[in-house]
């Protein structure tokens, strides 16, 4: 069965279901259409209290294809490492690394539903209110690759503190994409989902 994953962004989080419908190619051209019109969106304000991005994925038949034909060789663990590498430039402040990994098009969403372009999201990183992060770690990286597509997800822990010493610790379940062009892979959209603390 063919599958669609939806994400739902509004001012009270992400929300995740899953339902039936649509072919991959579709999925991938509507992803890009959305991602597209949260920018647009973007601009004119900064804060977008209700964006509907969505990517359809048709995982069942693909994953199927995958396990008898095999990824192909070291791309899994390739991505793997980048999400690391990705987090770690964040962190440390690489950031001459960020700007050519991000592509223009990226686009990073947060569980309140703030979004930032690729220019607002290094400007803060750049700035005097760049927050101090002392752990920044993805675990149970999942990748799933279309072609020049991939989508990794994973469970990131974050430590650390807003330029005014406030905390900001939390875990979070990550959706990212990363496209290759010109032979490297760039970032083009994250979409963040913050995980209930246990009481």
């Amino acid at each position: 069965m063919q599958l669609s994953l939806i994400f739902l962004v509004n001012s009270r989080g992400i929300q995740f279901g899953v339902r039936a419908g649509a072919l991959v190619r579709e999925g991938f051209n509507l992803f890009a259409s959305n991602v597209r019109e949260v920018c647009k969106e973007h601009l004119a304000m900064k804060r977008i209290h209700l964006g509907v991005l969505m990517v359809m994925l048709a995982l069942a038949p693909l994953a199927k294809a995958q396990v008898k034909a095999g990824t192909p060789a070291g791309v899994e663990e390739e991505l793997k490492k980048l999400d690391h590498k990705w987090l770690d430039s964040e962190r440390t402040g690489d950031l001459d690394y960020c700007e050519k990994f991000f592509a223009d098009s990226y686009v990073l969403v947060l569980t309140n539903g703030q979004t930032y372009t690729k220019a607002q999201w290094l400007g803060i990183l750049r700035g005097p209110d760049r927050p101090t992060l002392e752990v920044l770690d993805p675990t149970d990286i999942k990748v799933h690759l279309f072609g020049k597509v991939a989508i990794l997800t994973d469970h990131t822990t974050i430590r650390g503190h807003d330029s005014k010493g406030v905390r900001m610790d939390g875990e979070y379940n990550v959706f990212r994409v990363v496209i290759k062009q010109n032979g490297s892979w760039r970032a083009t959209g994250v979409v963040m989902n913050q995980v209930a603390a246990k009481k």
